[in-house]
Formats: C-alpha cells, sequence, structure tokens
C-alpha cells in the first residue's frame, strides 16, 4: 500500500516537473543557451490566426484610472427602525 502511494506521489511530482520544464521552454528563458542553434521555421497553424499581444507594461507606467463619482444624496432612502411591538392593553379593573 505505501509503495503503491509513494509511486504515484513520484509519478504526480515528474508529470508536473516536465511540464514546468516545457513551460519555461516556451516562454523563452532558455534562449540564450539555444541563441547559436539555427531557428526552423515553424509550419503555419491552420484556422484562425490571432494577432500577438503588446507586451506588458510595468504597472507604475500605466495611466491612472478615475475613480467612479460619489453617490448622489439627492435620491431619499428608507430608514430602517427598530421594530417596536405596542405595549399590552392594561388588564381590565378587578371589581
Amino acid at each position: 500500500m505505501a509503495s503503491r502511494l509513494l509511486a504515484g506521489v513520484l509519478l504526480i511530482l515528474a508529470v508536473a516537473l516536465v511540464r514546468c520544464s516545457a513551460e519555461r521552454r516556451s516562454s523563452g528563458h532558455w534562449q540564450d543557451r539555444d541563441a547559436d542553434a539555427p531557428q526552423l521555421p515553424r509550419p503555419p497553424r491552420f484556422g484562425v490566426q490571432e494577432s500577438p499581444l503588446p507586451p506588458l507594461r510595468p504597472l507604475g507606467l500605466r495611466k491612472p484610472v478615475a475613480a467612479p463619482p460619489p453617490p448622489r444624496p439627492g435620491t431619499p432612502r428608507a430608514s430602517i427602525r427598530p421594530y417596536h411591538p405596542s405595549p399590552p392593553p392594561p388588564p381590565p379593573p378587578l371589581s
């Protein structure tokens, strides 16, 4: 039982490592190692061709966005009042 659990954990770790290294390769972290290798032309993809995304700007260089306007005080709103039941009627006089 413990050996199956260990094998499963090792398999999951191996898959995660392979995915991580594939993502690093596709994001260009290892371009300096492959700079002297000739670039092979990629085969054309069929279907809809997406335009390349513009590079992201650092957070400090983005244009400030105006805050939404404050709520207008002209609209009356119902105030919430606590419920106070009326007191019970006085008992009838004893004769």
